[in-house]
């Protein structure tokens, strides 16, 4: 437990963050992974997050990412994990092991991490927390606004969503950089200081100096067309039309979609047929997220195509999703057409390897536990060993219940390569039909990508 400190500042910061976890819905969890770096924002709440989670009976773990990316940082990751277990918070550094791009390092690392933050809060039943701040959120919409992003762009960093199963929150998000500062310095608790955020090869921190002087001039002045504070309204704004706007489609999703626990969705397109091409593309790039498993929304001109396609009540791909039609309209209704959507497999083979008892997220849609170790693959892609010997005898035979499934479903769903060489099929969890306990079992996550508890929630 954190030590206790007199009646200070720090109180109010404990009713404050109380407050926000609260509004947030996540006073409902029953725990929290902190993602740690060590740098002020992290360390102050990891600090907020341990007595908050000591006064309301919750458990709380802090972990730390080492990507070894700089000279000490195994070092680094040390000093800050026994920093920490001198106040009593439980930590644990995991170590990013694989191999580096000889490109797009940062976007390797920045990906790794979270999936390691993830699978960490995942194991643990616990909501994931960072430690994005107000200073963090203008900077995003500022880059936004500079590459003309949309109303769901301009809305910066989420304060909550669900990914991967796991609930994702923010809540410092609306502190400002000096309040996590004073929270380190009432708690007595040093902090690193990340060299990499001087460098101005960076986007963000280029961005950071350019509002930081915008914000000295509009003190200054008095006179300015830009400031941070206009970027934080301008944020809280259109994140609070983009929850509307989801709210609208998350009741035409329920009304027109059927999820199947095989991992694809049943559309009926007529009921999108009204929609302005805004709203079309907002609920089509959930849906193609959600089957194809990306991290990233279609772009305007392909989502155009997409309909215009669909109006035409024929087949396309976009986004690592099948669009197949299940009926053949007339000409003259064609837009009414039925669609499977369908995760595309074959273009991009995806090759996990996975070890006994562990838990991973395969192709962004699919969460795969395994008792045995070996190599998860698409079922189309899992490599097929010919002969009257080897790897094919130790093949269990498809689930009978797989035969009704259509077969571009069936081709997406993972398996399991074992290390001898056999293949294994998983047990669909979800799916209605009896099954005794497998060796593998996946559930499809596209079927609960949006929190049930914090739907409601605005931003700002």
């Amino acid at each position: 437990m954190l030590p206790s400190v007199k009646a200070s500042p720090i109180t109010a910061f404990d009713a404050s963050f109380a407050a926000v976890m609260a509004r947030l819905g996540l006073d409902q969890c029953t725990g929290y992974v902190t993602a740690l770096s060590g740098g002020p924002d992290s360390t102050a709440l990891a600090l907020l997050t341990q007595r908050y989670a000591d006064a309301t009976g919750k458990h709380h773990h802090a972990v730390i990412v080492d990507h070894g990316l700089r000279d000490g940082s195994g070092d680094e990751a040390e000093r800050v994990q026994t920093r920490f277990r001198r106040f009593g918070i439980a930590n644990d550094i995991i170590q990013i092991t694989d191999p580096r791009p000889t490109a797009g390092l940062q976007e390797w690392a920045r990906i790794n991490r979270h999936h390691a933050l993830l699978s960490a809060a995942r194991q643990k039943k616990a909501a994931l927390l960072f430690a994005h701040h107000a200073g963090d959120q203008a900077e995003t919409v500022a880059m936004r606004l500079l590459k003309s992003s949309g109303l769901n762009g301009l809305g910066g960093i989420a304060c909550h969503r669900m990914q991967h199963d796991v609930v994702v929150a923010r809540p410092v998000l609306g502190w400002m950089p000096d309040q996590l500062k004073a929270v380190c310095h009432h708690l007595d608790c040093d902090f690193e200081i990340d060299p990499s955020n001087q460098n101005h090869q960076f986007e963000r921190v280029r961005i950071r100096k350019l509002l930081a002087d915008l914000d000295h001039q509009d003190a200054a002045t008095g006179d300015i067309a830009l400031s941070s504070g206009q970027l934080r309204r301008l944020g809280a704004g259109a994140a609070r039309l983009s929850a509307a706007a989801d709210r609208v489609c998350d009741r035409i999703i329920d009304q027109a979609v059927e999820w199947h626990p095989a991992g694809y969705a049943s559309v009926t397109m007529v009921d999108f047929a009204d929609l302005p091409q805004s709203f079309w593309a907002l609920v089509m790039r959930r849906l193609i997220m959600a089957v194809g498993g990306g991290q990233y929304g279609a772009a305007k001109m392909a989502l155009d195509q997409l309909r215009q396609r669909c109006d035409d009540g024929v087949s396309a791909t976009i986004g690592g999703c099948h669009f197949s039609p299940i009926t053949a309209p007339s000409p003259r209704q064609a837009s009414a057409a039925s669609y499977h959507l369908f995760r595309e497999t074959g273009r991009k083979l995806i090759a996990m390897p996975i070890a006994a008892g562990q838990e991973l997220v395969f192709a962004g849609c699919w969460l795969v536990k395994s008792a045995q170790a070996g190599m998860v693959h698409a079922s189309a892609d899992t490599p097929q060993t010919q002969g009257d010997s080897g790897a094919a005898l130790h093949a269990k035979p498809m689930p009978g219940g797989w035969y009704l499934l259509p077969h571009r479903a069936r081709q997406a769903i993972p398996v399991l390569t074992t290390l001898d060489g056999g293949s294994i099929y998983p047990q669909l969890e979800g799916d209605e039909i009896e099954q005794p306990p497998a060796t593998m079992a996946v559930r499809f996550l596209g079927m609960a990508r949006r929190p049930t508890f914090l739907a409601d929630t605005l931003i700002g």
